[in-house]
C-alpha cells in the first residue's frame, strides 16, 4: 500500500516519488546481526572478539581473575563479579553479548541465577561452569536454558573456543529467527492481499475505496506523530474496513439503490462479521479493532457498540474523517462525486458529533491540493 509521505506538490513527479520506506511495514524490532553470518567462525579473534562484551561470575576470586585475563589477552571486553547479585547489577548498566557463571556460589547460586537471566536477558547466552560436573548436572543447565556447560579447571586455550562456539551459535539463531520473521511476513501480506481480493471482487461498485481511504489515513496519522507500529496496525485496519462486507447478501450489498430499513439492519452487521474474521488472524488483532469500530461516532450514534468519546479506538476515529471524505468524493450508484469542498463542509458540520474535534483539526490543516494529490497516487 502506497503511503504519500512528501507534501511537496511540485510538478516535478519525482518529488512524490514513492518512499520505500514508507511502503514497507515497521522494521522488525528484532536484533540484526551485525557482520555475523553462518561463516562466522573467526580468522581473527582479536577482530571479531573487540566488540564482545564478556560478563564472568564465580565467587573465588582466583578463577574469576583467569577467565578474565585470559578472555582479555583474545580481544574480549571482559568483566567480572562475584555474586549474582552483583551480576544482576552489572547486567542492569551494560549490555553483554555473552556470560560465564558457576553454579555453586554462597548466596544465590548459578542455576538460580540462570533462571533470572533467561526470564530478564533471553538473548545472552550463559555458560555454566563447575569443578563438579554430572550428566545430570549437565541436562538440567541445558534444560533451564544454558547454551552451554564446562568444567573446570579447563585449558586456557579451550576458554575463547567455548566462547566463540556459543557466539556463532547464537548469531545464526538470530539470523534464522530473523529469516523466519522475514518469511511470516511475507505470508502474512500474502493473506491481506487475498482478503482485499476477495473483498474487490463481491463489491466492485467502490473498487479503489480501501486504497485511498487508508492513504487518507496514512496522512493524519503521520500528521499526528504516531509510532510506526501503531502506523502498521492502524493502515491494516483501514484497508480491511469493510471485509465483513463479504458476509452480506448480494441483494444488499450490490443493490443499486437506497437500503430499505431492513436491509440497512442487515449491512450494519458488516463490522462484527468482519471482526470476527481478523481477530483469528494474529497479524491483525489490533487492526481488527479499527473494523469492529469504524462506524462508531464521537457522540455515541454509532455503531455496533455505542462507544463514546476516547472509547473509541484511534484508529477508528482517525478512519472515520478519511471514510467520509472519500465517501463524498467519489461517484456512488445513488449520486455523483461531490467535491472536496463538501467533504470539507461536512466535516466541520459534524466535529464533535461523529468526529472526534482534535483530528478534524488535522484533517483541516491540510490543503485541499494536498488531499487531491493523495487521492491521484492512490488511485494509480
Amino acid at each position: 500500500m502506497y503511503v504519500p509521505k512528501p507534501r511537496s506538490l511540485a510538478d516535478d513527479p519525482s518529488c512524490c516519488a514513492p518512499d520505500a520506506a514508507e511502503t514497507t511495514p515497521p522494521p522488525l524490532t528484532l536484533w540484526t546481526p551485525e557482520a555475523q553470518t553462518e561463516d562466522t567462525a573467526r580468522s581473527g579473534a582479536e577482530t571479531q572478539a573487540a566488540r564482545v562484551r564478556t560478563l564472568v561470575v564465580d565467587d573465588d576470586e582466583i578463577v574469576r581473575e583467569t577467565f578474565v585475563s585470559i578472555l582479555r589477552e583474545e580481544g574480549y571486553e571482559a568483566h567480572s563479579a562475584a555474586s549474582a547479585l552483583e551480576a544482576l547489577q552489572l547486567l542492569e548498566r551494560l549490555p553483554f553479548d555473552i556470560m560465564l557463571c558457576d553454579i555453586v556460589m554462597p548466596g544465590q547460586n548459578g542455576m538460580e541465577l540462570l533462571g533470572q537471566i533467561v526470564t530478564a536477558y533471553p538473548d545472552l547466552p550463559v555458560i555454566l561452569v563447575t569443578g563438579h560436573a554430572s550428566v545430570d548436572m549437565a541436562r538440567d543447565a541445558l534444560h533451564r536454558g544454558a547454551s552451554d556447560f564446562i568444567t573446570k579447571p579447563c585449558k586456557a586455550e579451550d576458554l575463547p573456543i567455548v566462547v566463540e562456539r556459543n557466539l556463532t551459535r547464537q548469531a545464526v539463531q538470530r539470523k534464522n529467527a530473523l529469516r523466519y520473521r522475514m518469511a511470516l511476513q511475507t505470508s502474512n501480506e500474502s493473506i491481506l492481499d487475498a482478503l482485499l481480493s476477495a473483498l474487490n471482487t463481491r463489491d466492485t461498485e467502490t473498487q479503489g475505496h480501501s486504497e485511498r481511504v487508508t492513504a487518507y489515513t496514512m496522512e493524519m496519522a503521520d500528521l499526528m506523530g504516531l509510532s510506526s507500529e501503531q502506523i502498521y496496525h492502524i493502515e491494516r485496519g483501514a484497508l480491511l474496513h469493510d471485509i465483513g462486507k463479504i458476509g452480506i447478501p448480494d441483494r444488499i450489498l450490490l443493490k443499486p439503490g437506497r437500503l430499505t430499513r431492513a436491509e440497512w439492519i442487515e449491512m450494519r452487521k458488516h463490522p462484527v462479521i468482519g471482526y470476527q474474521m481478523c481477530a483469528r488472524i494474529e497479524m491483525l488483532k489490533r487492526a481488527s479493532q479499527i473494523v469492529l469500530h469504524h462506524h462508531e461516532a464521537w457522540d455515541g450514534t454509532g455503531y455496533p457498540d455505542g462507544l463514546t468519546g476516547e472509547a473509541i479506538p484511534l484508529g477508528a476515529r482517525i478512519f472515520a474523517i478519511a471514510d467520509t471524505l472519500d465517501a463524498i468524493t467519489s461517484d456512488r450508484p445513488y449520486r455523483a462525486a461531490m467535491p472536496f469542498r463538501a467533504a470539507r463542509e461536512e466535516i466541520i458540520k459534524y466535529s464533535g458529533r461523529q468526529f472526534d474535534p482534535e483530528i478534524v483539526q488535522v484533517f483541516l490543516s491540510v490543503p485541499e491540493s494536498r488531499w487531491q494529490h493523495i487521492r491521484s497516487l492512490a488511485d494509480k
